[in-house]
C-alpha cells in the first residue's frame, strides 16, 4: 500500500513539474521566449524598414528594444499604421506598440478603440511643418498654411490639432507619414503637419525638405502601449525604462537617428510616473 502511494504521488509531482516546464497554467504575459512588437516601417529616424525584409532602424526600434529586455525576452516585430495602434493592441495581434504613439486619455480610456495602457514617455515634441526647401522662406508659421494643401493622416493627434489651431486650409489626407511626405515631395500638397521630432526623421533622408519649427508649448508624449490588465508588466517596463531615458544610452541612441538636440526632446523622469501604467493622465 505504501509503495503504491508513493508511485502515485510521485506520478503527481512529475506531472507538476511538466506543467510548469511547458509553461502550462503560467500566469506569464507574454508566454514564450519573444514578445511581440508593432512599430513602423514608413517613418525614417523613428521606425523605418528598407523594403519587405530589410534591417529596421530608428529610435523606436531602440525603445523597443528597451521594453522587450525589461520582460528577458527576444523581439518580434511588426508593421503597424497609425490607424491600427490600438487596433493591434485590441485584437491581439500585438503585445506592445512602439510607434511614435501619443499618450492621452481618450486612448486611456478607449473613447474611440480598444483601451490601451502605456509606458513612457521616452520622448516628447511638439508640433510643427514640413515643407520643400524652395518653400521654406515663404512658410514661418502656421498663418502662412491659409490657403495651402496641408497634409495629415488618420489615427494620430495631428488631424485634430490641425483643425483646432491652422488658418483656413485644404485639408488632404495621406495613408500614412510616408504617403504624406511622397506627396510633399511630388507637389501633391503644400505642407505636412505633425510632430517635429518625426518630421525632423524625414529630413535625414530628404535633404530637399525642411521643418518649420513652432514654438507652440504643447508637447505630445511618446509611450509604450500595450493591453490593459498587465499591470504587473507595465511597472517592469517602466523601471527600466526611466534608467534609460535618464542615461547617456537614451541620448546617444538619439544622436543615431536623429538630429537636433536630444536635450529638446527627453522627458523629466517625473513624466514618467505622469503618465505611466495608469487609466487617466496624472494631474
Amino acid at each position: 500500500m505504501t509503495s503504491k502511494l508513493s508511485r502515485v504521488a510521485l506520478a503527481c509531482c512529475g506531472t507538476l513539474l511538466l506543467a510548469t516546464s511547458t509553461g502550462c497554467g503560467s500566469d506569464e504575459w507574454p508566454q514564450g521566449k519573444k514578445v511581440r512588437i508593432s512599430v513602423k516601417a514608413d517613418q525614417p529616424g523613428t521606425g523605418y524598414q528598407e523594403g519587405k525584409y530589410g534591417a529596421r532602424t530608428g529610435f523606436d526600434i531602440d525603445i523597443a528594444g528597451v521594453a522587450a529586455e525589461a520582460l528577458g525576452k527576444e523581439p518580434d516585430f511588426s508593421n503597424v499604421a497609425s490607424d491600427k495602434r490600438d487596433v493591434a493592441i485590441g485584437e491581439g495581434d500585438a503585445d506592445l506598440v512602439v510607434a511614435t504613439f501619443s499618450i492621452n486619455d481618450d486612448r486611456l480610456s478607449g473613447k474611440y478603440g480598444p483601451a490601451v495602457d502605456f509606458v513612457g514617455p521616452y520622448a516628447k515634441t511638439s508640433s510643427s511643418i514640413l515643407v520643400r526647401e524652395e518653400d521654406y522662406s515663404d512658410v514661418q508659421k502656421t498663418d502662412d498654411l491659409e490657403g495651402k494643401k496641408v497634409c495629415t493622416w488618420p489615427g494620430t493627434t495631428s488631424g485634430v490639432v490641425a483643425s483646432e489651431n491652422l488658418p483656413t486650409h485644404e485639408s488632404i489626407e495621406g495613408t500614412d507619414a510616408g504617403d504624406c511626405v511622397n506627396k510633399l515631395n511630388q507637389g501633391y500638397v503644400d505642407a505636412v503637419f505633425t510632430d517635429a521630432l518625426l518630421l525632423h526623421g524625414f529630413t535625414k533622408m530628404y535633404p530637399n525638405l525642411q521643418v518649420v519649427d513652432l514654438d507652440s508649448g504643447n508637447f505630445q508624449y511618446y509611450g509604450i502601449a500595450l493591453p490593459k490588465g498587465h499591470r504587473d508588466v507595465c511597472e517592469k517596463i517602466k523601471t527600466e525604462l526611466k534608467k534609460y531615458v535618464g542615461s547617456h544610452d537614451w541620448a546617444q541612441a538619439f544622436r543615431e537617428s536623429l538630429p537636433g538636440d536630444p536635450v529638446t526632446y527627453q522627458p523629466a523622469p517625473g513624466d514618467i510616473d505622469k503618465y505611466s501604467c495608469r487609466d487617466e493622465v496624472g494631474r
